[in-house]
């Protein structure tokens, strides 16, 4: 399988991570391991909600979007 180098940026932090992946999505699924989830409690809703945490809603990405 070909791979390129993929420079991928946090759009919040700007933070800049160079990963060899053959297409985008692993490429972004490695940097982001740092990230856990899990469905929220009724205490974690309460809480965050009322510490401003927005609730954000996924939106699936373009074709366009997924390929180099």
């Amino acid at each position: 399988m070909t791979t390129r180098i993929y420079a991928v940026t946090d759009g919040d932090t700007d933070e800049k991570y160079l990963v060899r992946a053959s297409t985008t999505a692993p490429a972004i699924a490695h940097v982001s391991k740092r990230f856990g989830a899990a469905v929220a409690t009724q205490e974690q809703l309460v809480r965050w909600l009322d510490e401003g945490v927005e609730v954000e809603t996924y939106r699936a990405a373009k074709q366009a979007e997924l390929l180099p």
